[in-house]
């Protein structure tokens, strides 16, 4: 990387930080199904969360400060949301479900083990988005913790034209984060099996976002 590539990532990192702690502290934010989380914390759990690509910056604002793990890719792009994200209190594992593989995963996998809530885009780092890809799955079961699906979104918003529909919720708006059950996935599992624990994610995700998206509507 350039010397000048790596000023631009400090730059970018820098402001967006800023601007994502600016704009969180802006937002009124409600929180939904807070107690799927309370028995898993009572026993000193830990957690995978599981988010669509799109609806990460406000879960950026929501779960800083608390050393989350997160897989990050390491294309520009990816490495800007790293860097801001570092910013704001998080850690990163580099690497992804397509490149760097099953390393990537089993490093998200020791983190656990070493005390860490671990984060992953089921549907990163390019897509397509709302598809889980099986990184998830695998991780829960080699670290074995449970998948919390988690989502967000806001009565008013910005919507980019990107392949993850990435959402910008707009300053001062009421905002609304949504955690589901959590989705276990036993050491023991066929093929077959893990491809549906996948496909049961993948499903309680979109479930849990198109809820999330209507319920300044009701």
């Amino acid at each position: 990387m350039s010397l000048k590539d790596k000023f631009y990532i400090f730059l970018i990192s820098l402001l967006g930080a800023v601007l994502i702690l600016l704009l969180g502290k802006s937002l009124k934010i409600e929180w939904v199904g807070v107690e799927n989380l309370n028995d898993i914390r009572e026993r000193k759990g830990k957690v995978l969360y599981a988010f669509w690509h799109g609806r990460m910056l406000i879960l950026a604002y929501t779960h800083r400060g608390q050393k989350n793990q997160v897989l990050s890719s390491r294309h520009r792009d990816g490495q800007i949301s790293a860097r801001i994200i570092q910013r704001l209190g998080f850690g990163t594992v580099w690497g992804s479900t397509t490149h760097g593989g099953v390393e990537s995963l089993l490093q998200m996998a020791n983190k656990v083990r070493e005390g860490y809530d671990i984060a992953i885009t089921p549907d990163g780092p390019k897509g397509p988005a709302f598809k889980a890809q099986p990184g998830a799955v695998f991780i829960a079961q080699k670290s074995g913790v449970p998948i919390i699906p988690i989502t967000d979104s806001a009565q008013r918003r910005w919507t980019l034209k990107s392949w993850d529909g990435f959402i910008i919720p707009k300053p001062f708006s009421r905002a609304v984060v949504f955690i589901g059950e959590p989705i276990y996935v036993p050491a023991e599992l066929s093929k077959k099996e893990l491809d549906l624990k996948n496909k049961e994610l993948e499903e309680n995700l979109n479930l849990l976002t198109e809820k999330a998206d209507n319920y300044f509507k009701e």
